[in-house]
Parts: C-alpha cells; structure tokens; sequence
C-alpha cells in the first residue's frame, strides 16, 4: 500500500509554528532578567537579541572551579558562498556566510567568582557543532576536548568510544530562524534540525553494547526509535543504518547531524513514515585506537552480517531490502560503496554525503546483475566548500544507464557534521522509501509545548 501523506510538497505548506531547543540549546525567556547580573545557567542559552547580525546569541557557561583555562570550540567559524575559503568570526555574519568545520573557532571564556566560565557569541539558524577546550590540573587536562556537560544528549557509556579516546568530541546547539537572516536555506534548517516543540512527538536515542564480527567487545551501536514506536507493530518500521567518516563514531549522526530532530520534525509533518535509525562505530580492527582502525570491508561485513541480524532480532524493523537504507559520511560513503558491491541485495536505498563509492563499470554491471528489476535509489551529495559535484553526477549517471534511480544535491556546508545533516534531510525527505510500500502518516497540525 502506498501512504498517503499529501505528498511530499506538503512540506512546504506546513509551518513550525514554535521551536524551543533542547539540552545544550536552551532557548531563553523573552523577559528581561531581573535588576543585576543574571543567574548563570550552565550549558548553551540561547537568547533572542536585536543587536546580533543573526538576530540571536548563544550564553555558553562551563561550571568548574579547578579550570585553569577554558575554551568554547567548535565549527564556528563562516565561509562566504562568494569567497569559499575566506574565513569570519561569528560576529562577522552576514547573508551568504555559514558555520562550517575545516577551521577550529577557539574562543576565551571568562571565570566568575563561583568558577563558572561563560562566553556569549552571535550564531545563525540550525544545530550547530562545538565542545570546550579545558585545562584542569586536578584531572590531568590540558587542552583536554569535552562536550558540554549540561547537554542532554545520550551518549555510550564509558570511553570506548572513538571521539572520547581520540579527544574529539562534538556538541550541538540549535538556533532558531530569525527573519533578519533572510535565507531561506536557513529557515529550512531550523524547521528540521531544531527539537521538535511537541515532547511527545519525540522520538528516543538510546545506545546499546554488541560484540563486533571481530570479537571486539566494549563497543555500542546508537538506535532512534521514533515517537510512539510499537514493536508489536503490525508493519515492522523502515531502518536507516548510517555510517561516520573516518574521525567519527556512532554518535556522529546523532548529535551533530542532528538525525533524530530531522526525523521527528520530518515524521511529524508527514513527509516520512517513521523511521528506526541504528548507528555504529567502524573502529574495531584492533590495530589501533587511531584513523587506521577503520577498515571498510569490516565494516561493510560488520554491518551486514553482525548488526543486521542483531537489530532485526531485538526491533520491529524491515527485513525487507525495500525498508533498509545504507547512508554514510565521508568515509562512511566510501564504504557504502563496498556495501553495494559486496552485498548489493541487502539494501534499496544508498546515501553518500561528501564520500563517493568507488565503483569500477564491472562492479556496476555486477550489482545491476544482483539487483535486477528491484528498485535501488541512490543519491550522493557534499557541501559546496568541498568541490564540484561532477564526480557525483557521473556515478549517478552510471546507475541511471543502468535503470536505476540517482540523484545528486549540494549544500551550503564544509566537510562536517553540518552539511551530513542538510544531506540526510534531503535524502530522507525527498528520496528515502520513494517506491516502497509504506504506511500511512498523518502530519501533525498543531504544536504544543
């Protein structure tokens, strides 16, 4: 059964009508605060403000009394559509410039009495990444990279993660739409990126442990479970499987592309059916704890003969080829490309953000012989900063020869976790489960908070 969403030109119909940020993107009281200094709310508070270029600030404050030094980063910094490589600080924004990673925007935060450390900057619409730089001789930090410890954001527990042990971490702060920005690149972003107003049409994160196909143990796979999900479902949901890039980890599409907000946002207007959403990391070789302990076809056979099977045992997912996606970051759309080649019946759908699949003219003619007459929907897409899309137009151009269903999309965004979200959501909006059987969605018409 086809569903029956009223179509996906819907989307532009239905308005947000409010946005409140959740976590580490507070949004502040509109009324003033009272006479003297304002109390300091730990995390990022973000504040209507007229005399902003963005029509907003952030308040970033850090509570620790034993730092020495602390720092807000992140990828803050803009590029200029005009320019592509010229570089401004946030307060510097005007039309046409965007936050993008490439560039670590470090900035000062200054103590308080109370050892609260606080910094306020000017940031334009959508989820933004950052993290703290913080020197604290009572834990051995110097120059040591956290996120935000007032961020409600779930993460694995301990520090197995990639990021923890590799001093990479990321945040996210959400800034709503002002009408000074004058983008409309931009007020599309805060209508998906942003925390849905509606509590109770979220949907949930949550991380679970497994043993990879190695035998690493220690290592977790995120999973979105979207609003009210059943498992008793009758129809099993549709599932996403999303990769990071080769500095990343599972939480890479969780927080700083911000996938669960889009999908909420997306879900809730009626423009997808609701989706399961399984991340994982790809480190796990056991040569390393570096860059070199992502190995593409482990993690292709990981995926497919490990966490496939695992997901589909504990979840009401698809089994179905038609209800898994394959979607990846840089690296991690590299190897969507060994996914593919070597087990091209086991999804319909393939997103690759800022990393194309390699891909030989026998291995496309070897895929079209393995798909056959199925539906496969292939879309690739990068940042404008990274380049032309002529390499992504030729592979779809090869699948297109061969019948199958391509497209490309570029966005305003450098190589980060900000241009995968605005990839996803155009692949997930405009392109995910097109052809596939689906259930009915009815869009949400009023927001509560």
């Amino acid at each position: 059964m086809r569903r029956a969403i009223g179509g996906r030109g819907l989307r532009r119909a239905i308005s947000l009508l409010a946005f409140v940020s959740l976590g580490a993107g507070v949004l502040a009281p509109t009324s003033a605060a009272a006479a003297g200094k304002p109390p300091a709310v730990e995390g990022a508070t973000v504040k209507k403000d007229r005399h902003s270029p963005t029509g907003y600030t952030v308040r970033f404050v850090y509570h620790n009394p034993d730092a020495t030094q602390v720092r807000l980063a992140g990828d803050l910094t803009l590029l200029d559509v005009g320019t592509g490589t010229t570089r401004y600080q946030p307060e510097a924004w005007q039309p046409g410039r965007y936050h993008a990673g490439g560039t670590e925007f470090l900035r000062d935060m200054t103590r308080d009495a109370k050892g609260y450390w606080s910094v306020s900057v000017p940031l334009h619409a959508g989820g933004l990444s950052y993290w703290y730089r913080v020197w604290d001789p009572t834990q051995g930090w110097v120059n040591k990279r956290i996120w935000d410890p007032a961020s409600t954001n779930p993460r694995p527990p301990g520090d197995s993660s990639f990021r923890v042990r590799n001093n990479d971490v990321l945040d996210a702060v959400h800034v709503p739409y002002d009408k000074k920005q004058n983008d409309p690149v931009l007020r599309e972003r805060a209508e998906y990126e942003l925390p849905i107003a509606n509590r109770s049409r979220r949907g949930t994160v949550q991380y679970i442990p497994y043993t990879t196909i190695l035998g690493d143990g220690g290592h977790h796979l995120g999973v979105y479970l979207p609003a009210g999900y059943d498992p008793d479902r009758a129809e099993p949901y549709k599932v996403a499987y999303l990769a990071h890039g080769i500095f990343g980890d599972e939480t890479d599409f969780m927080v700083p592309a911000n996938v669960p907000n889009i999908l909420d946002n997306m879900t809730a207007r009626g423009e997808i059916e609701p989706t399961v959403v399984v991340t994982m990391g790809n480190h796990f070789t056991g040569t390393s704890l570096g860059f070199a302990s992502y190995n593409q076809t482990n993690a292709a056979d990981n995926l497919v003969q490990t966490i496939l099977p695992l997901i589909e045992e504990r979840y009401n997912v698809s089994t179905e080829r038609t209800g898994r996606a394959y979607a990846g970051f840089s690296y991690g759309g590299m190897t969507g490309g060994v996914v593919i080649k070597n087990h091209p019946t086991t999804f319909a759908f393939y997103g690759h953000f800022s990393g194309n699949p390699s891909l030989t003219a026998q291995d496309y003619d070897t895929i079209a012989a393995a798909v056959g007459d199925a539906p496969l929907t292939v879309f690739l897409g990068n940042g404008v900063f990274e380049g032309s899309l002529n390499a992504q137009n030729a592979i779809a151009d090869n699948f297109r020869a061969r019948g199958y269903a391509a497209a490309t999309a570029q966005v305003p965004g450098a190589h980060d976790g900000m241009t995968a979200g605005q990839l996803f959501t155009i692949f997930a909006r405009d392109h995910l489960w097109s052809g596939a059987d689906s259930v009915s969605v009815t869009p949400e018409t009023a927001r509560t908070t």
